[in-house]
């Protein structure tokens, strides 16, 4: 169990080490010793704990892990073992007894060595560690609190069915419940990992769109300033020369050219600098590209409510804008007209964003904030549902949605001070 913990988690941490200290030997020496001191071939929950507990801390030290790096990375151990085992000790009870396995030296090595083979094998399959990683590197981002909760809880829950499992004959209908219930519990499990990640790979999607876009802030307001000049000059070249791949590079790059309609351009100018400008330049850009017809109506006395938020709610912020945006540029391009209106104004002491499109009617426009509803087709349908978590999340936003004839209104408030 040492030799096994000290490979899977290191892999889990991703901590390369070349060398192992005289401190780190003496920590596994420790924790080796009270493995066979303490070992047992029935699972209990209070030596279970008590494992636990000391893998935690002897990894804590040998991998120079923190305590929630350290809680997580054994807590991951654990269940990994205890698969591990479920499913070599469930395979091998189909041609031999629990008791022979327990009496035979022989059969007793041999399933413990699969057992440590089998975790060690989940570990070194890429697709696996990778799952597995992201895993932990999510848990220690997010949530923190609530994560260790349900690993914990998960651990117990593991440990009460092994434990059962152990001291049941394999074709009793106690030995079945238990069964059922640790494959419902996995699945609950793994729901709430894949839910986790696919939350966490949203939001760092956008932490990275925030970034470029304070970026993009600067230099769309530089370029912006030469761009009729710039467009000038192409088209006069283009009159000139006869030859017609010429003439479509030109066409071509005319087309690519970033083009923000001036009114728009000049409304988004009262927006504060940090990254919410930047991403209304980027989206509108977008929109006018796709032939879309984006008005923006943006009061002076937003900005200065706006600009004293914090960098993180900035982000948050940002985050919604991002998924309103692209809503209404999808569902705009997919109708008639192809109108889209976004208003940014201050009232009570309260900014209010509002996305304002035509839209084409889809049966499925009712159950719209639900997980994975699209009308794009299944497992499309993410944006809106992890907009209404964010808002959940943030007492200090608001936010409303209502349909007036073939227009799709969303309406944020943001009610920090």
């Amino acid at each position: 169990m040492v030799g096994t913990g000290y490979i899977v988690i290191g892999n889990i941490t991703n901590t390369n080490k070349t060398k192992v200290s005289t401190r780190d030997i003496i920590l596994l020496l420790l924790l080796f010793l009270f493995t066979i001191i303490s070992y047992t071939t029935n699972y209990t929950i209070i030596y279970t704990i008590s494992i636990t507990l000391l893998n935690i801390l002897v990894y804590k030290f040998v991998f120079n892990l923190n305590l929630t790096q350290a809680i997580t990375s054994v807590t991951i151990f654990m269940i990994l073992l205890f698969l591990s085992d479920f499913v070599i000790t469930s395979t091998m009870r189909i041609f031999i007894s629990i008791n022979e396995i327990r009496a035979n030296e022989m059969f007793f090595l041999i399933a413990n060595s699969s057992i440590s083979l089998l975790c060690i094998l989940l570990v070194k399959i890429k697709k696996v560690k990778m799952q597995i990683t992201a895993f932990y590197k999510n848990i220690l981002n997010k949530e923190k609190l609530i994560n260790t909760m349900f690993l914990i809880l998960l651990v117990i829950d593991f440990c009460i069915l092994s434990y059962n499992l152990t001291r049941l004959e394999i074709y009793k209908a106690e030995y079945l419940i238990n069964f059922i219930g640790t494959i419902i519990f996995g699945i609950i499990a793994y729901c709430y990992i894949k839910s986790k990640n696919e939350y966490n790979k949203l939001s760092a999607e956008y932490d990275n769109l925030f970034f470029y876009v304070q970026t993009f802030e600067e230099w769309i307001e530089k370029e912006q300033l030469n761009r009729h000049e710039y467009k000038n000059q192409l088209a006069v070249i283009r009159c000139l020369i006869k030859e017609k791949k010429v003439k479509d590079k030109i066409d071509e790059i005319l087309e690519d050219n970033i083009n923000i309609d001036d009114q728009c351009l000049t409304n988004l100018k009262q927006l504060p600098k940090g990254g919410m400008k930047g991403l209304m330049y980027y989206k509108a850009a977008i929109a006018q590209k796709k032939k879309i017809k984006l008005s923006t109506d943006i009061s002076i006395e937003s900005k200065g409510l706006l600009s004293k938020l914090s960098e993180k709610d900035m982000k948050t912020l940002c985050k919604l804008i991002g998924i309103y945006f692209d809503n209404a540029i999808e569902a705009s391009v997919e109708s008639k007209k192809k109108i889209l209106l976004i208003e940014v104004y201050e009232l009570k002491d309260k900014v209010n964003i509002v996305f304002s499109n035509t839209f084409k009617k889809h049966k499925n426009i009712k159950d719209r904030n639900k997980k994975g509803v699209s009308s794009k087709g299944p497992g499309r349908g993410n944006g809106l549902y992890f907009a209404s978590k964010l808002i959940k999340e943030n007492d200090w936003l608001k936010e409303k949605q209502e349909i007036i004839d073939d227009c799709y209104i969303e309406h944020l408030t943001i009610t920090k001070k």
